[in-house]
C-alpha cells in the first residue's frame, strides 16, 4: 500500500477504506500481546486516528497527531455518552473515529461525515462480515 491514500470521493470508496483500516488496526492485536499489553477488538476505536494518520502519511506531525485524537476520541465519548449511533459496536465505533478522525484535520466536512456514518450504519452487517476474514 502506498501512502498517502487519496481521499475516497464516494461512499463506497469510504467503507473500502474503512475496511482496510479495520483490518491494519487489527493486526496490532497480537503485538500488543506480545508486549504485555491486552488489546480486544473493542478497543480498536482507539487506533483509528493513527491509522487515520498513517493513510494520509500525516504520522510525523503532533499537530495532527493530536486533532485527529482529540476530534475523533471526544466525538466518540459525547456520542457514546448520548447513545447516539451504535457505538457499542467495535466495527462501528472504528468506523466513527476513523472518520471523525479526518474530520478533525479538516479533511472531511460535518455534512460529508454524517453521509458517510449513515452509510456505513446502513452496510454495517457487510462491513463486519469483510473485516471478519
Amino acid at each position: 500500500m502506498t501512502y498517502p491514500k487519496p481521499i475516497a470521493t464516494s461512499n463506497e470508496g469510504w467503507v473500502i477504506e474503512i475496511i482496510e483500516a479495520y483490518r491494519d488496526a487489527k493486526e496490532a492485536i497480537p503485538f500488543a500481546a506480545k508486549a504485555g499489553k491486552m488489546l480486544l477488538e473493542s478497543d480498536l476505536f482507539h487506533l483509528a486516528p493513527v491509522v487515520c494518520l498513517k493513510f494520509r502519511d500525516l504520522m510525523g506531525s503532533d499537530e495532527y497527531q493530536t486533532k485527529a485524537k482529540d476530534a475523533a476520541i471526544g466525538s466518540y465519548i459525547a456520542n457514546h455518552e448520548a447513545g447516539n449511533r451504535n457505538l457499542n459496536d467495535p466495527v462501528m465505533a472504528f468506523a466513527f473515529c476513523y472518520i471523525i478522525a479526518h474530520y478533525g484535520l479538516g479533511l472531511l466536512g460535518e455534512d460529508q461525515c454524517q453521509e458517510i456514518l449513515q452509510f456505513v450504519e446502513m452496510n454495517l452487517a457487510k462491513i463486519k462480515t469483510a473485516v471478519a476474514s
